[in-house]
């Protein structure tokens, strides 16, 4: 089964409390499963006393922005990621959170997957709220090249050869693409951060 990504804004407050507590993530994941505020409890299992009278607090905002819509990229970030980074299999978990252009003058941005992860879960990655707006900036760059220009740079930079069928296989993922530019755009307005899971 290949690797499917999916993208939730959460606001730095929650990417904190995700950061301090592992089992924060579960709360916050399965709640959009969850109808009735107090099921969360039942996650209860899970924490030792202390840490669970001190989540408590903290389980109202973490369900609330868990409800909130998240972009399901699924199995096709790997055509989007390949666009942006021009690398493709297990390079894509590890490509730098930077935006520059190499020597093929390609502006290579960073997206999908993130170097940042929470500290015990390498899948759960995220991008700060700054680097949100930084990655804005770079995807409306990118937004702005040539598609096909574009597609001749990457695969010059990948080491493969360029074909017709690379730009229409790449015209079947602009619809996503532009989902990926608007829901990090919505993401930078209010000021969130992006949680990015891997799984």
């Amino acid at each position: 089964m290949s690797t499917a990504i999916a993208l939730s804004q959460v606001s730095s407050k929650v990417l904190e409390k995700l950061e301090e507590n592992p089992y924060a993530y579960d709360v916050f994941f399965e709640a959009i499963t969850i109808s009735d505020p107090n099921d969360w409890q039942e996650f209860k299992f899970v924490f030792y006393q202390q840490d669970f009278d001190e989540f408590k607090a903290d389980a109202p905002r973490l369900l609330a922005e868990g409800k909130n819509r998240r972009l399901y990229l699924g199995e096709n970030w790997q055509p989007i990621q390949f666009y942006l980074t021009a690398t493709c299999g297990e390079e894509d978990l590890i490509f730098p959170n930077s935006y520059s252009k190499d020597e093929n003058d390609l502006l290579r941005v960073n997206a999908v997957t993130s170097v940042n992860y929470l500290k015990y879960e390498r899948y759960i990655r995220y991008f700060t709220a700054d680097e949100v707006k930084d990655v804005v900036e770079e995807l409306s760059r990118v937004a702005q090249e040539d598609d096909t220009e574009r597609l001749r740079k990457i695969c010059r930079k990948a080491k493969v050869n360029f074909w017709e069928r690379e730009y229409e296989n790449w015209i079947e993922y602009t619809e996503l693409f532009n989902e990926l530019i608007d829901y990090y755009k919505d993401a930078a307005d209010k000021g969130n951060a992006m949680l990015i899971s891997i799984g």
